[in-house]
């Protein structure tokens, strides 16, 4: 008697059966699939020279990986060289993929800044294509010449009627007016006639008064006087040619100011023939800041940021 009669229809032997065969179908399929020639799993793509986990490592990469490491055209290059490269590049992959895993870019500020300068020069790239006209440019340089002049440079003394004691500030005005008439009569105005008359006339110089860092006797910057003097100070000082002396001028400090200028070189206009590589510069500048502002204007459109507020 037989241990299994197949005279007998058997319905668990025949789902059985078919189980096994559909495995050993799908496993054939299977092994047909991955090892066949021309597939992905076994061949490299034409345009690759090589892929890590699915990545293309391109041809075109490759070769030029090896001009320039060697400095020398690729049917120059060893077979030598061109492993090296080829395995340098497949290392660089690996190491990347790596990065990506471990989500580098979370905590590496290098990483991150990276990335970020990786971005800009994507969506810089057709700003950076695009070569402005000589009218674009001059264009430009008509709507913006305030960033296209020399600064100016000053010799002056900043000279102050205190408001002390029981002296008021009519007063005080009284004395700065006298001065200025003094001043005003001079033949030339220098440092040695300034310090002669400072005891004389009751003023003082402003740098007595103020930190050891205030404006020096030299000549300086506009900018540097600027940020200096007191902003009634030095709009009186910028509109004064050499020699001249300025109307009275009461200041932050409650004192009354005289501005004296000894030396005077106002601020000169840049011409447009002289700053154009400035301008060229300028102008793509601008144009980047656009591109990111837009594309960052499209990424929080896209993205869910959630927000404390500045603290």
């Amino acid at each position: 008697m037989p241990l299994i009669d197949f005279s007998q229809a058997n319905t668990r032997r025949s789902l059985l059966l078919l189980a096994t065969g559909a495995l050993v179908g799908l496993a054939i399929a299977g092994y047909g699939l991955f090892t066949a020639s021309g597939t992905a799993t076994r061949a490299v793509p034409p345009e690759a020279i090589a892929t890590v986990n699915g990545r293309l490592i391109l041809r075109t990469d490759y070769v030029t990986q090896v001009q320039t490491q060697f400095g020398i055209t690729f049917k120059e290059s060893t077979r030598e060289q061109r492993e090296r490269v080829l395995q340098d590049m497949i290392d660089e992959e690996l190491m990347v993929q790596r990065g990506l895993e471990a989500d580098l870019a979370s905590y590496d500020p290098e990483v991150r800044q990276a990335l970020v300068n990786g971005v800009e020069l994507q969506i810089f790239a057709d700003v950076l294509a695009q070569q402005p006209s000589d009218a674009q440019l001059k264009d430009y340089y008509d709507k913006h010449k305030d960033r296209y002049v020399r600064d100016g440079i000053m010799m002056v003394r900043d000279l102050v009627v205190p408001i002390e004691g029981s002296r008021t500030p009519e007063q005080a005005e009284q004395i700065a007016h006298e001065a200025i008439a003094v001043f005003r009569k001079s033949k030339t105005i220098d440092h040695p006639l300034v310090d002669a008359l400072l005891p004389k006339l009751g003023l003082t110089d402003s740098r007595k008064l103020l930190d050891s860092g205030h404006i020096d006797t030299g000549n300086i910057f506009d900018f540097s006087a600027k940020a200096r003097l007191d902003p009634s100070v030095f709009a009186a000082a910028a509109k004064l040619e050499p020699g001249q002396v300025s109307e009275p001028v009461v200041a932050t400090d409650g004192g009354v100011h005289i501005v004296v200028m000894i030396q005077r070189a106002p601020p000169l206009q840049r011409q447009y023939a002289d700053v154009g590589n400035e301008v060229w510069a300028d102008l793509k500048k601008d144009a980047q800041q656009q591109v990111r502002s837009a594309n960052l204007k499209y990424l929080q459109t896209k993205a869910a940021v959630l927000s404390a507020g500045a603290q």
